[in-house]
């Protein structure tokens, strides 16, 4: 996880897979392919940096517990 230096409050940024841990540190039972596709979808908001994805801890946890709806599986 990142802070960053130049924000009013702690802004927390990291990988998928940083924040996934961080989640299950945290107790929220999220797997990690769903918070990948919830990114893919555009849903949990990224910026692309090469290969990975960096999120904000803050919008996922704001895309949980305002109630995510559950991605349809694939036809």
């Amino acid at each position: 996880m990142k802070l960053s230096k130049y924000a009013t409050g702690p802004v927390q940024c990291g990988s998928i897979h940083e924040i996934y841990r961080r989640l299950q540190e945290e107790g929220y039972r999220i797997g990690e392919s769903a918070l990948r596709a919830w990114v893919k979808e555009g849903l949990i908001p990224s910026i692309r940096c090469g290969n990975k994805a960096l999120v904000l801890y803050e919008d996922v946890l704001a895309f949980i517990t305002n109630g995510c709806k559950p991605i349809p599986p694939a036809a």
